[in-house]
């Protein structure tokens, strides 16, 4: 083949591909058999058990990558006895038993189920992605921690997730906000797969998101 023919050609390819791996989100996540904390009767946990609750997780973390949410946070201020606040509400949320996740690869190593499960993008959640790349579209990340004796998993996972959230907001604010805010809400995306890892007896969290900021609301001057 000509070489300006096999250029011209690899140039149409190229964006064929990029196209294709943004039309498909991947996450390798996990799940304890043997939990530090034991949770009920079931113990050690069975591979279907563990598979159900891998399924859950990816089903939240998925809609928060596709669909986002609406947050709501109020900084922690000792001078006015304000309390730290955070909520985050999905938008929408990814159904359970969606054909367009499928689960891969799975194996078991040092008593933790390990699986790759993939999201097949229909074209307007695709859209939604990209409509949140755009440069103009304020990026953060943050990490969370939440101890597996107090919250064991899943629910020690999801709260690991909802305190990287938190933080990734706060770290947006910081530098943008000299003065606290009394509230700020607005709507925030997953940009990446997140990664958990269990630490020092926590969960913890790190992922990077997208964020737009709607309202901020000041303390009153009287």
């Amino acid at each position: 083949m000509p070489r300006r023919q096999y250029t011209a050609l690899l140039f149409i390819l190229i964006p064929l591909f990029c196209h294709a791996q943004q039309d498909l989100i991947s996450l390798r996540l996990w799940c304890e058999l043997e939990p530090m904390v034991q949770e009920n009767e079931e113990y050690p946990l069975s591979t279907e058990a563990a598979q159900k609750r891998i399924l859950e997780e990816a089903r939240e973390i998925l809609s928060g990558m596709i669909y986002g949410f609406r947050f709501s946070y109020t900084p922690g201020d000792k001078t006015r006895q304000i309390n730290e606040e955070f909520t985050a509400t999905p938008i929408a949320e990814i159904l359970w038993g969606d054909s367009n996740m499928r689960i891969t690869d799975a194996y078991v190593r040092d008593t933790f189920l390990f699986v790759k499960v993939y999201y097949d993008l229909e074209d307007f959640q695709f859209a939604r992605r990209r409509a949140w790349a755009s440069n103009s579209v304020d990026s953060s990340s943050g990490v969370g921690e939440y101890s597996v004796f107090i919250a064991p998993s899943p629910e020690g996972k999801h709260r690991a997730l909802q305190e990287a959230l938190k933080n990734a907001v706060r770290n947006a604010l910081r530098p943008v906000y000299f003065n606290k805010p009394r509230e700020v809400t607005g709507e925030m995306l997953i940009w990446s797969e997140p990664h958990t890892i269990i630490q020092s007896g926590t969960y913890t969290t790190r992922l990077d998101m997208k964020l737009r900021v709607k309202e901020i609301r000041s303390y009153s001057l009287f």
